[in-house]
């Protein structure tokens, strides 16, 4: 746990959904072999500038949108 993560038990299945729900401003990087870009929220997903788009799963979306606001505030 780095300074300022939020204090939360939960194992959410991956160290980049964990990082996600608790590390705030945390975003994943880009997908594509040999793109190093870091991804930006798009309302739904995450999307690298090259076209690459995260598919989360629904349920962990639903878990991730009331948290990212938690993590900003």
């Amino acid at each position: 746990m780095a300074d300022g993560d939020l204090d939360d038990p939960v194992d959410y299945g991956s160290i980049v959904r964990n990082n996600l729900m608790k590390r705030p401003g945390y975003a994943p990087y880009c997908g594509v072999t040999r793109c190093f870009n870091r991804t930006g929220w798009d309302g739904a997903q995450f999307r690298c500038s090259c076209g690459y788009r995260t598919d989360f799963p629904d349920d962990f979306i639903a878990l991730y949108r009331p948290r990212r606001e938690q993590l900003r505030a």
